[in-house]
């Protein structure tokens, strides 16, 4: 991963009395300048100056924050080796660092960048300092931004190929040239103009005559670092700040992603469970007009039954016959017929016949001769018994209408 990913950056860059900030953007023209301020300070509150720049520029917690410049008791220095895993290349230049500072480096940070070259013979920048100078950085970052990406010494931007540099926030009294320091007395009087160019050809700078390129050339350089694609370095070089200093996010890009997934899920179990309900709402609408329908069905189908009884009923009294006119008539005519030991125990008048049970107490009953006086009736069949010893006999009887009997 590469400082060049960023599509915004801040580098915010201090010294004993001033502190200054840039806002750079990338986009398809390059890398621009988008804003930049400075502050100065007494060094009694200098986390208020380093809050004003930051306010002044724009800055947001979401954007990376490169700090930058020089601690009280760091070294900088070039030094040779071969290309190494950021882990093996720390624990080299650990061994290298005795040599250098002339003294015991067992309390001393180190911060590096692997310049591009032959992989036997890498040049390589690095920059220690006290454990203690870390602490106090620590200490104003927390009061100020709370949060910084990278500590970055401005000089760590330098290449093999550039020319003289001095910073006088970084080393008042020397400048940087062919990998050594020299005196700031031998410093040539058009050092800059090769940084100029360079500097305009690396980024989009202001128009304005009151930006000067010189003042601000501690943020370019380490922009051009934060934003270089030629200058190969590593993460695990510059690693020097703690981890509760450095901002968490791809944490929390992580707790936002898992987030969003479970929006994503909730979301689509809302919508699915919004689908069952509206589904079992129209189910059970559906059920409950089916089972209206039935209870329809069945009273219709119940009207019906009682309409065709009702019916059937209508149709059976519509063609029943009238029956016979003169019954009383009738009857009255068959009773005087009948002699005084006859009595009629059953009757049965039909629209074709007349069906009697009679009960007799006469010892011979002449029942042919004794109906021979009606003329409406003629005798179609007979039965006399008499149980023994019984002095009464049953006779049953069917007359029929005199026009039917054949």
């Amino acid at each position: 991963m590469r400082f060049s990913k960023n599509k915004e950056f801040a580098v915010l860059l201090f010294s004993a009395d001033h502190v200054r900030c840039c806002m750079f953007r990338r986009d398809s023209k390059g890398v621009r300048l988008k804003a930049y301020a400075s502050c100065e300070h007494d060094g009694t509150d200098p986390a208020k100056a380093w809050k004003q720049v930051l306010h002044e520029t724009g800055y947001s917690r979401v954007c990376p924050l490169m700090i930058s410049g020089a601690l009280k008791g760091g070294t900088f220095f070039r030094c040779t080796g071969v290309r190494l895993a950021p882990k093996a290349m720390r624990n080299a230049l650990e061994f290298e660092l005795p040599q250098r500072l002339l003294q015991d480096a067992g309390n001393h940070e180190l911060e590096f960048v692997e310049l591009a070259g032959d992989p036997g013979s890498v040049p390589v920048n690095v920059y220690t300092f006290p454990s203690a100078d870390l602490e106090n950085l620590a200490a104003m970052i927390t009061q100020s931004v709370r949060k910084a990406d990278y500590f970055i010494y401005p000089l760590l931007a330098l290449r093999e190929s550039d020319g003289p540099v001095f910073l006088p926030e970084a080393e008042p009294d020397f400048y940087f040239a062919d990998g050594e320091w020299h005196s700031a007395d031998e410093l040539p009087p058009d050092w800059f103009s090769c940084w100029d160019r360079e500097l305009r050809r690396e980024f989009i700078l202001p128009e304005d005559s009151s930006f000067q390129p010189r003042e601000w050339l501690g943020c370019l350089l380490t922009a051009r670092l934060a934003a270089s694609d030629d200058v190969r370095h590593t993460f695990g070089g510059l690693n020097v700040l703690p981890k509760q200093l450095r901002p968490s996010r791809l944490r929390n890009q992580l707790r936002l992603t898992a987030l969003l997934i479970v929006l994503l899920i909730a979301n689509f179990g809302w919508g699915i469970a919004g689908q069952l309900s509206q589904h079992h709402k129209e189910y059970s609408s559906l059920v409950a007009a089916r089972n209206r329908l039935r209870t329809q069905v069945t009273a219709a189908q119940r009207k019906l039954k009682t309409a065709e009884k009702e019916l059937r009923e209508l149709s059976r009294v519509v063609n029943q016959s009238a029956g016979e006119h003169d019954v009383i008539g009738k009857l009255a005519e068959f009773s005087s017929v009948l002699p005084n030991n006859v009595m009629v125990m059953n009757l049965r008048w039909t629209d074709s016949s007349v069906d009697l049970t009679m009960r007799s107490e006469a010892e011979s009953l002449n029942v042919p001769e004794m109906l021979r006086p009606l003329k409406f009736w003629k005798m179609e069949q007979i039965q006399q018994r008499r149980r023994n010893n019984d002095v009464t006999s049953m006779i049953m009887l069917k007359l029929v209408p005199a026009e039917e009997k054949k």
